[in-house]
């Protein structure tokens, strides 16, 4: 530029500020070089740069330093994340040959291990070490109820009369697990049932409230003495399971079998069985064998039963046996799955949840019997999306203390169809059958027993 009649040639440098120190960006040897010709004043050419390129260079090495740290301070969003399931005490050392077996089997399992959150749907909150998983179900229905019943039962005109209704159900379900200091994992599950009724009424039913540390679990769960629980039919899975309060303990003989003892207290759960008053809570021991395509349970209960003076106490006593098999043919799975249980002065022990919440309110408190119970059932695959199921049950209770005939009697069979065109949708048809015999003379509940019922639903259900 000319100023007062003379040339004068300025010399624009770049100023050198912190933007420009590109050593901490992995940018390639072309790149630093023509930066360090930008730093001189000068462009690849050689021609000495203008005030705005020299501007537009350290803007642009300027934003690629900010997003080089932002980079390194990754956003905080939720992140998927699997709940890890309860891991028992090892109460036996394993094998040389089991742990070489198991170790070479994780190192093929890892390489094809599909991501964690994706299969679980659990969920890392932002800035914390918890994994929470939320989940439920809603179950909607129409059921159309037929009742047979004996003459006798007539002519009291408390019969049950046909009818048609519309079951609505839904439960939900939350868990969360935290990993503590030295690598064990605490859990927590927390689940409501909630069941509509035909006259318009809701009942709420509290299902879980549990926490596990290890080998410990303690709070409101499912008792560790069932097995079957009917989970693939409706009209059962409306039913909330046999909850108590718990404290049990878990260790793991081998990879596939556990063994359990636990303390219940069945007075917290919904027996709907009138007891006297008790010191002591049940004791239960399971052994539970486990694998892909096999499963069995043995179970034993102990339980105290005073007499309503408290002078004296029984013993009462059950056991159960379980399965669960799980067979391939021609490519579609086979699900055959049952129990058999048996029980002296314990028959909150025997009989599905159905058939407990059918005979133990017209029970005495401390009133002697002496039961059993069985149920198989088998489901299969048509198709990918399309299954069905069946399953026959048989329930016995004598009343020794009552005379020699009295005594309780259901049988039930049930079936249906299921199509599941999405994950986590089941929609289908069902029909069940009971048949319910009863001889205790002189009780007024001995009405509901004698009779028989049909029962006709479509169904629609839905998981998350």
């Amino acid at each position: 530029m000319v100023q007062d009649g003379q040339s004068v040639d300025r010399k624009w440098r770049v100023p050198k500020t912190a933007s420009h120190r590109l050593a901490v960006l992995p940018f390639s040897a072309s790149d630093r070089r023509a930066a360090a010709a930008i730093r001189a004043g000068r462009s690849r050419s050689g021609q000495r740069p203008g005030v705005l390129v020299s501007l537009l260079a350290g803007l642009t090495l300027s934003g690629m330093v900010d997003l080089a740290h932002a980079a390194a301070r990754p956003p905080q969003f939720l992140r998927a994340c699997r709940l890890p399931e309860a891991e028992p005490a090892r109460l036996l050392p394993p094998s040389p040959r089991a742990g070489q077996e198991k170790d070479e089997g994780d190192d093929d399992a890892s390489a094809d291990a599909p991501d964690d959150g994706a299969v679980s749907g659990g969920f890392n909150l932002p800035g914390l070490a918890t994994c929470v998983r939320v989940s439920g179900t809603v179950n909607a229905g129409l059921q159309r109820d037929w009742y047979r019943t004996g003459l006798t039962t007539k002519a009291t005109r408390l019969a049950p009369s046909s009818a048609t209704s519309f079951p609505l159900s839904a439960s939900f379900r939350i868990e969360s697990s935290q990993q503590l200091a030295d690598g064990t994992s605490l859990l927590t599950a927390f689940e409501l049932q909630t069941d509509a009724a035909a006259d318009g009424s809701q009942e709420t039913t509290l299902s879980e409230a549990s926490i596990t540390l290890g080998s410990w679990q303690f709070g409101y769960v499912s008792s560790r003495f069932d097995y079957w629980t009917g989970d693939d039919f409706a009209f059962l899975g409306r039913i909330p399971s046999r909850s108590v309060g718990m404290l049990a303990f878990t260790g793991a003989l081998s990879d596939e079998t556990t063994v359990s003892v636990s303390l219940e207290d069945t007075r917290m759960g919904q027996s709907s069985l009138p007891v006297a008053s008790r010191r002591f809570p049940d004791g239960v021991v399971r052994l539970l064998y486990e694998t892909d395509a096999l499963a069995v349970q043995a179970a034993a209960a102990l339980r105290e039963m005073p007499s309503a003076s408290g002078a004296s106490t029984r013993l009462g006593r059950a056991g159960l046996l379980g399965l669960t098999w799980t067979p391939k043919i021609q490519e579609h799975e086979i699900r055959i799955s049952g129990q058999i249980a048996g029980a002296i002065d314990a028959p909150v022990y025997i009989g599905s949840q159905l058939d407990r919440r059918t005979v133990l309110p017209g029970l005495l408190p401390d009133e002697p019997t002496r039961g059993w119970s069985a149920v198989i059932s088998i489901g299969w695959d048509w198709v990918s999306d399309w299954s069905s199921n069946i399953y026959v049950s048989r329930y016995r209770l004598s009343l020794p203390g009552s005379g020699l005939s009295a005594s309780v009697g259901i049988d039930r069979a049930t079936a249906n169809l299921v199509w599941k065109p999405l994950e986590g949708l089941r929609l289908g048809a069902e029909l069940s059958i009971a048949s319910q015999r009863a001889n205790l003379s002189g009780r007024t509940a001995a009405i509901a027993f004698t009779g028989q019922q049909t029962s006709a639903q479509i169904f629609l259900e839905r998981s998350f």
